[in-house]
């Protein structure tokens, strides 16, 4: 199972004559120099940890063995090990304009969404707390950190109604709003 936010390594790792390994993981940020201690002193070969203390950004991992357990200080050996490119993103995408434009019967919505975290990967709505349903961006594919929405809602019953658009990112990260219009009564002729 996956938590939000939390990322898990694993590795494997053998010793040729048998000694206990144990293990550290250092990070560092994509462009920087110096490797930070992630954790130390690991038996497992495997390790997860919770991301939200770092900021988005391409991380990389160095697990470093050694048979230090098993062996003097001075006759303990070391080997090491680099991950590929990970990439960390928690920031949440944006909802920005959502509106409704009401006419007789019905409304028109619109909103923007906004993503720093790579492409817009979802959006749905609900009307007036009802089913979810996909709608696609103007361009018809979602595959840009901005994408515009429009949402028709004809055949309106006159009152009050809330219009719920719910947008998700390539890394799953979501954000929510609504926007609540009124729906005149039609005049009778």
């Amino acid at each position: 199972f996956e938590q939000k936010g939390y990322r898990s390594v694993l590795w494997s790792a053998h010793d040729d004559n048998g000694d206990d390994l144990v293990f550290t993981i250092y990070y560092r940020g994509e462009g920087e120099q110096n490797w930070r201690l992630l954790k130390d002193r690991l038996t497992q070969r495997h390790y997860s940890w919770d991301t939200a203390s770092l900021p988005d950004g391409a991380y990389y991992l160095q697990i470093v063995a050694s048979d230090s357990p098993s062996n003097p200080a001075d006759q303990s050996l070391r080997s090491q090990r680099e991950s590929d490119r990970l990439e960390i993103a928690n920031t949440p995408p944006r909802i920005e304009n959502l509106r409704a434009a009401v006419s007789p019967g019905g409304a028109k919505a619109s909103f923007d969404a906004i993503s720093t975290s790579g492409a817009v990967a979802d959006a749905q709505y609900s009307l007036d707390a009802g089913e979810w349903k996909t709608v696609f961006p103007a361009g018809q594919l979602s595959d840009a950190p901005s994408e515009s929405y429009a949402i028709d809602l004809p055949g309106l019953a006159a009152g009050e109604h809330t219009l719920a658009v719910q947008i998700t990112d390539r890394f799953d990260n979501t954000a929510a709003a609504k926007v609540t219009f009124l729906v005149a009564a039609q005049a009778h002729q």
